[in-house]
């Protein structure tokens, strides 16, 4: 893979095994044009503990776009999912408070997933007030409302057919914390025709926001709550912009859980996101393209036996800038505060790291994280 960002796009397509009466009660489904968006969204707005069966939300008609043909009633299904709230190592450093402890490669791996990506369906029992579904059964898990709990309203089709140029798609993940996700109930059968596709491209979480700034330090951090020595790193499960502050904060090359890391300084590039993957297998640097006429050798100018490296997860991200066309086969990168015949900053290796693998292995869900944030020096 060359080092760019990656995103993986979650789909769910539920087909339901009981043999509820309300199966089917949204009739059938023939999608024949691009860019449909078949679910309503809202958010949890308190925290649900395991064998509840009421949720406060911020919105319970679940149908604010008349993506249905009315708003949400008993028979209806529900999908409740957390997208964030995972805990990660690093915290303000004891001394040095506005730099990250650790200040290496492990700041941002995750050491918790806690209630974040739990998941699971829920028939609708009743929808008492504006603000209040209640459910058939109890909740199987429990849900944190402040980790950025969704309840996706669930089309339940008869059946579902995709014709050419037909495309199912979802709102993209944004400050409103909802979308990123396509849920889907067939009573019968789906059928994609060729050409045809359920697709969620570039609804994962938001990446890191590109700034201009001619301020910046030499100093390489992957941690820190100063802008002037890198940029802001890439969404993830454990949240995003200030909620890295409790960890050591949202700039420079670290990667928060699935997020990718911020670049350090002088044009460097960010990491890109990550999702699943070999948590085992991951260090940030993506996986070295050596296709071209002596890219190994460059490559391994780099770091001895750098060429026929491989990692899981997102790419990172590029070198900092260069005034001269020197030779990459023959002139390595530098290391901050050099000078070398890349001239400029010497094309040091400050990109942002990508972005972790997550662990499925429990059967919880995700979706992609963000990108982290490039650097644009004035």
């Amino acid at each position: 893979m060359k080092f760019v960002k990656s995103y993986l796009l979650l789909f769910c397509f539920l087909f339901t095994t009981i043999l509820y009466a309300q199966r089917g009660k949204d009739g059938s489904l023939v999608v024949g044009t691009a860019g449909k968006i078949v679910n309503e969204y809202t958010r949890l707005t308190a925290d649900a503990a395991t064998g509840s069966t009421s949720l406060t939300v911020a919105a319970s008609g679940l149908n604010a776009n008349s993506r249905f043909a009315a708003s949400l009633a008993p028979g209806d299904l529900v999908m409740v999912i957390q997208m964030q709230g995972a805990s990660i190592l690093g915290q303000p450093d004891v001394f040095t408070p506005a730099i990250s402890n650790p200040n290496d490669v492990t700041w941002g791996s995750v050491t918790n997933y806690n209630n974040c990506g739990n998941y699971e369906f829920c028939q609708v029992a009743a929808v008492p007030n504006t603000t209040t579904i209640t459910i058939d059964c109890g909740l199987q898990h429990d849900y944190t409302a402040a980790g950025r709990v969704q309840v996706v309203r669930v089309p339940r089709y008869t059946f579902l057919i995709l014709n050419i140029p037909g495309t199912i798609t979802c709102p993209a993940w944004s400050s409103s914390y909802i979308g990123g996700v396509v849920a889907i109930e067939a009573k019968n059968y789906v059928t994609i025709n060729p050409s045809a596709s359920i697709i969620a491209t570039a609804t994962r979480f938001r990446g890191g926001a590109l700034f201009s700034n001619s301020a910046h330090t030499q100093t390489v951090l992957v941690s820190c709550v100063s802008l002037d020595v890198g940029t802001n790193k890439g969404e993830g499960i454990a949240g995003f912009d200030s909620d890295y502050t409790p960890f050591g904060g949202k700039y420079c090359r670290g990667a928060a859980a699935n997020g990718g890391g911020g670049a350090n300084v002088w044009n460097c590039g960010g990491g890109g996101g990550g999702n699943a993957g070999n948590t085992s297998l991951w260090t940030g640097n993506g996986n070295p393209d050596n296709t071209g006429a002596g890219w190994s050798t460059a490559w391994n100018l780099e770091t001895p036996g750098f060429s026929g490296s491989t990692s899981s997860g997102g790419g990172r991200g590029g070198y900092s800038f260069s005034n001269n066309n020197a030779n990459a086969t023959l002139v390595g990168p530098g290391t901050p505060g050099s000078s070398n015949a890349w001239g400029g900053y010497s094309r040091c290796n400050l990109g942002g790291y990508g972005g972790r693998p997550l662990d499925y292995s429990s059967g919880k869900l995700f979706i992609g994280g963000g990108g982290g944030a490039g650097d644009q020096d004035d």
